[in-house]
């Protein structure tokens, strides 16, 4: 079974007043990948009270309930139902010191995390940790149409490698928007896609998933 994460950002399409109406738009599909989507944090209530998919954060703290203001407590998402988050998005870049806390957390309390990473070595670094995922995204590939796939086949080949024998799931994010995207990147070793707005900008949100989780 393959992995496709939908990453909702903060896309107006998606997001607020527009994130059930967007949601509505998908149901469950039998196939070759299980389908999670990432919703912006104010919608995480909401997403739990779904039903219908497997919802992560799009960030998460080690920091217990508390006084922590502005912290998104690993304690509180599970309390709500969520199972998930992603990482150190190149958008939301942290110490390596806290991703490496994070982690360790998340090991305890059966957290699956999705662990962004920029190359090769940064995958490198946190192999001993075990992440659930790695999702590689060269950050001068996101939301452009060059997919990682054409681009730098050699380093997800070289990150596979590096998670080789672990029980860490390589994806591939950045410029992912055709099935050939997602079939090459899979030839490579991956094991899935993390994407973003190649499917809550399309002019049809429902047709652009399929299109890339549809294998032949």
């Amino acid at each position: 079974m393959y992995t496709a994460i939908v990453n909702l950002k903060t896309y107006r399409e998606a997001t607020g007043a527009n994130f059930t109406r967007f949601m509505e738009k998908f149901e469950p599909v039998q196939g070759k990948f299980e389908l999670i989507f990432s919703p912006s944090l104010l919608d995480l209530e909401k997403a739990a009270k779904c039903g219908k998919f497997r919802f992560f954060a799009q960030h998460v703290d080690a920091e217990p309930y508390g006084a922590y203001t502005g912290h998104v407590p690993m304690d509180m998402m599970i309390d709500l139902g969520i199972t998930g988050s992603i990482l150190n998005h190149s958008e939301r870049r942290l110490p390596r010191d806290t991703i490496i806390n994070t982690l360790k957390k998340a090991s305890k309390l059966d957290f699956t995390i999705v662990l962004c990473v920029e190359n090769a070595e940064e995958a490198k670094y946190f192999r001993e940790y075990e992440p659930d995922f790695i999702a590689y995204e060269p950050r001068d590939l996101i939301g452009g149409d060059v997919s990682v796939s054409t681009a730098k086949p050699e380093i997800i080949e070289d990150i596979v490698k590096i998670y080789e024998g672990t029980g860490t799931s390589v994806l591939v994010g950045a410029g992912i928007k055709t099935g050939e995207d997602v079939r090459r990147s899979i030839g490579l070793g991956a094991r899935g896609i993390l994407v973003a707005s190649g499917v809550v900008k399309s002019a049809d949100p429902t047709k652009s998933l399929n299109s890339l989780i549809e294998l032949k």
